[in-house]
């Protein structure tokens, strides 16, 4: 059984949510960024969400661009990620979801699925590649056990949200908010309709992401999906602390805390 379906089976029996916090490999540098997802694995993740930073990340607001910007100084490869990833299982065998756009692992091809599944990748969210267009990429990645989780936005119709669910597998990833990533203040009140428009659907868990900032938005949440998923927020403790780790990983620590307790 892939480890994304074992938490949920487990978490699920247990009416809790999942807490998926996302970070940037290599940021502020590789040996940080080590430590903050360790940090955060201490702190209550159930899962993590690694991102791989891009020169040109068109889904993600001014946080994430500034993380990827300064992990891209650290010239972070796609094998310095791997090994990230290795260390980290050796640490804690949690699973990992690896976030990236399709440029990187277009020109690596199906090196990019024997990497992942040596790593210890459980599951793969590629921004900009559809389902439809996903067939090569699925095939190479599937030998691996490894899922492809996709994304279902606000604008998303029925149609079209039918379509994505047959391809969706772990979980699926609802961004709560048209436009980038970035915390918000508010939520759309629309959210929990949506969460329940697509369990209509499909039993999958739902994984909701994109602007939660707070415990007491994941508070709400959990009342109706199956995970919470913040990152910049997380990310913003980096920017406001660049020049003190100490502090950056005690002020992740004390909101990965409250986060998880919130959903216990």
């Amino acid at each position: 059984m892939n480890k994304i379906d074992a938490v949920f089976n487990k978490l699920r029996l247990a009416n809790k949510t999942a807490f998926i916090p996302f970070m940037s490999i290599g940021d502020p540098d590789i040996e940080t960024s080590f430590e903050i997802a360790k940090t955060l694995i201490n702190n209550g993740a159930d899962m993590i969400e690694l991102g791989f930073p891009f020169s040109d990340p068109m889904a993600d607001g001014k946080v994430i661009q500034k993380s990827y910007e300064r992990a891209l100084k650290n010239t972070i490869s796609m094998r310095n990620a791997f090994d990230f990833i290795k260390k980290l299982k050796v640490y804690r065998d949690i699973p990992v979801i690896f976030f990236t756009y399709y440029n990187p692992v277009f020109i690596l091809g199906s090196k990019f699925a024997s990497g992942a599944r040596n790593a210890g990748v459980d599951g793969v969210l590629i921004v900009d590649l559809p389902p439809e267009e996903s067939g090569e990429f699925t095939k190479y990645i599937k030998k691996g056990d490894i899922y492809q989780i996709f994304l279902l936005a606000p604008t998303t119709g029925a149609i079209r949200m039918k379509h994505v669910l047959s391809y969706a597998k772990g979980f699926v990833y609802y961004v709560s908010v048209t436009g980038v990533t970035g915390a918000r203040g508010t939520l759309p009140i629309s959210i929990r309709s949506k969460v329940e428009e697509i369990k209509k659907i499909s039993e999958i868990p739902v994984g909701i992401g994109f602007g939660i900032s707070s415990k007491e938005q994941a508070e709400e949440i959990k009342q109706y999906a199956d995970a919470v998923i913040i990152g910049s927020k997380i990310i913003q403790f980096i920017e406001n602390n660049i020049n003190d780790k100490s502090r950056i990983l005690k002020e992740i620590a004390e909101f990965s805390f409250d986060i998880k307790s919130s959903l216990s």
